[in-house]
């Protein structure tokens, strides 16, 4: 394995900041001046929450279903969901510089998530929402029966409602918070004091100092420790900003490459493995057509950036580490034999321009390409503006952009198949894939957003084992108090629900202030407290039984940050004096797996192929517990490789392949330790 030299890679990443603002802030000018690009306020959200760890009981109900499905790890969580844990249960959602968690009996939903509002409604139960770093004018809102936390600085914070609702507990574990209630009630939450507010009006308090934490709090210490050490191990390649980046470290590594810059290669994984094959599609407005994977690390490298397949392995590109990224839904290009015929898809390459199947701006459009292709020598940012510009007025009018050749097409495994009915219904892809002939794959053309498969009323999710628990919605027909409006997919959700309001959320008449025109990254030390402005009230849609599919589908108002702005690495957070990250047997098979894993020269590839069926759960022993789709014994994927075809581009010198064990990076010795 090359080593990345330290100087040399800092500045080009500097440099390929630059271009990429430039690059960016061009784009936007050329969107303010076009009079055919989309409406730029009914852009989807720049940033998702990841479902990120999930033990015991645990379901979700997506906005716009009815039915409440399975909550599998790597799920994108958006405005409208809710997750609702049974006892003894715990989950944890990543939301890129913070983390919220929640423990067993807890019922929460997903009020209004952009990129810079994070508010959550919790009805019952235990919550922990830890902040690592925050923009200025960012904040995050937790909304309770009897009152809403604001929080615009980094910190840490516990939150309790019991069964009944009738009052809120605020712990702060570190930092500062703001609290509101009725008749503009409000009052400052200071570290290492507890509030318990029995009505709505704050006038009834009890505050006391924190005691010993149970073992709720220990946990989310522990977790607050990993990110800590995980998250300095990718910085210098990865902005922080990447949700799911901490797990790269761990279950893969890094190497620098002549034409690519900064490769992360996936460890553990058999031959013939391809990305986007172990997981399965579901639907999630207002993007549509999403893809969970079913590998813990499977975040990241599924919705920033972009593959490669160099040396003969899979390898993942992330875009610009100083830049903001945008998320998309799965970063791939459809392919098929018509409606109702298989439904295909191959990954994205280094420079391939990204097409969304759903309306957005030309804004939004060059900023979901700039920010994840990296800029490489031999590949500028004028060639990738051009090429973002050229395919804009095909993408605009729903066609195929012609005459464009992908990367990754006709890479060796690359190409997926599923029967529409699979695809649809969130079914497995390993266990549903297909073969084509290749007279089928030499047909099969990239889909236009119109020949994309329409949803069903599986679509939303895979349901819940049949010996789980019901889920009854009691307790998110509960009001809670809130500052910020609620963005229109929760209103609209609610009104699916026969028998309950257009919306339980109460907003009340605060106004902590006005948003700063630049964001400004806070991460740790003392700090001034920055404004945090109420967000705009959006337009309600017209609800619908399902998410209708016509060419586009429009994406709910949602507040547009000015521009991907300059990223300042932020300080880290150390992890709690005297904890030891625990070594259990699990992590012992793991890591001996992965010093097992060797390249596998070219000549042995094709016979071990059919010895060496992917069998994930084999090669990661996860960390920690968490929740894997059932799979049957996986057989060997029947996808067609054309042999008359050549790779995408001259290999060049043959390198050995990088070493897979887990690297561990030295705890950072500043930051602020959070008190638990």
């Amino acid at each position: 394995m090359r080593v990345l030299n330290a100087e040399a890679s800092c500045l080009r990443s500097l440099k390929m900041a630059m271009a990429i603002l430039l690059l960016v802030c061009t784009g936007f000018v050329q969107a303010q001046s076009d009079d055919t690009q989309g409406n730029a306020a009914n852009d989807p959200p720049a940033r998702v929450a990841r479902l990120s760890y999930a033990a015991g009981d645990l379901g979700m109900m997506p906005a716009g279903s009815t039915q409440w499905t399975a909550a599998d790890v790597n799920r994108p969580l958006t405005n409208g969901d809710k997750l609702s844990s049974g006892p003894d249960a715990k989950a944890e959602l990543e939301l890129g510089g913070a983390a919220l968690r929640i423990n067993g009996q807890t019922d929460i939903g997903v009020l209004n998530l952009t990129d810079q509002t994070g508010q959550f409604e919790l009805t019952q139960g235990t919550l922990n929402i830890t902040v690592r770093n925050i923009y200025q004018g960012a904040s995050y809102e937790i909304d309770t029966p009897t009152l809403a936390l604001v929080i615009n600085q980094p910190g840490s914070f516990r939150v309790d409602v019991p069964a009944d609702g009738s009052s809120t507990r605020v712990n702060v574990l570190d930092g500062i918070g703001m609290i509101y209630g009725e008749n503009s009630a409000q009052r400052d939450a200071y570290s290492g004091r507890s509030y318990v507010f029995a009505d709505s009006s704050l006038s009834n308090v009890t505050v006391s100092e924190l005691g010993g934490g149970d073992a709720f709090d220990n946990w989310c210490s522990e977790r607050d420790s990993e990110y800590a050490n995980e998250e300095t191990s990718s910085a210098q390649y990865v902005s922080d900003d990447t949700v799911g980046a901490q797990d790269l470290a761990a279950y893969g590594t890094w190497q620098d490459d002549g034409d690519y810059g900064p490769i992360w290669y996936p460890g553990g994984v058999a031959v013939g493995w391809a990305p986007y094959t172990f997981g399965h599609w579901v639907w999630i407005a207002p993007w549509g057509w999403t893809w969970v994977d079913g590998l813990p690390w499977g975040f990241a490298p599924y919705h920033y950036g972009r593959w490669a397949y160099v040396h003969g392995h899979w390898g993942w590109l992330p875009g610009p580490p100083r830049v903001r990224p945008i998320y998309a839904p799965a970063l791939v290009a459809f392919a098929g034999l018509g409606r109702g015929g298989p439904v295909g898809w191959f990954p994205l390459g280094p420079h391939d321009i990204y097409n969304p199947w759903y309306r957005a701006s030309r804004n939004y459009y060059t900023n979901v390409n700039a920010t994840n292709v990296g800029i490489h020598p031999g590949f500028t940012q004028d060639m990738l503006f051009n090429n973002i510009h050229n395919q804009y007025g095909y993408y605009q009018n729903g066609r195929t952009p012609p005459g464009v050749t992908y990367a990754n097409r006709n890479v060796p495994h690359a190409f997926t198949a599923v029967s529409a009915q699979a695809f649809a219904s969130a079914g497995n892809v390993h266990t549903n894939q297909i073969r084509m002939t290749p007279q089928q794959f030499a047909t099969a053309t990239v889909m236009t957003p119109a020949e994309v498969q329409r949803p069903t009323p599986a679509s939303f999710g895979q349901p819940r084992a049949a010996t789980t628990r019901p889920l009854p919605a009691a307790g998110f027909n509960r009001q809670v108090v809130a500052v910020g409006v609620p963005s229109a997919a929760v209103a609209a959700t609610a009104s699916l629900h026969r028998g309950l309001p257009a919306s339980n959320v109460h907003v009340m008449g605060a106004h902590p202030g006005v948003v700063a025109n630049s964001p400004r990254l806070i991460t740790g030390g003392s700090y001034t407290r920055p404004a945090v402005a109420p967000a705009a009230a959006p337009s309600i849609p017209h609800p619908g039984n399902l998410p209708q599919v016509p060419r586009f589908e429009s994406a709910q108002q949602v507040q547009q940050p000015p521009e991907s702005p300059r990223y300042t690495p932020p300080a880290r957070v150390e992890p709690q004096q005297g904890y030891a990250q625990p070594q259990n047997e699990a992590q012992q098979r793991y890591q001996a797996a992965e010093r097992a894993h060797e390249y596998v020269p070219e000549q042995q590839r094709e016979q071990e192929q059919q010895q060496s069926p992917y069998r994930p759960q084999d090669s990661y022993q996860q960390r920690d517990a968490y929740r894997a789709e059932p799979q049957p014994e996986y057989r060997p994927a029947p996808s067609y490789t054309p042999e008359q075809r050549s790779e995408p581009r001259p290999q060049p010198q043959q390198q050995s392949h990088p070493q897979s064990a887990p690297h561990s990076a030295p705890a950072p010795s500043h930051g602020n330790d959070n008190q638990h």
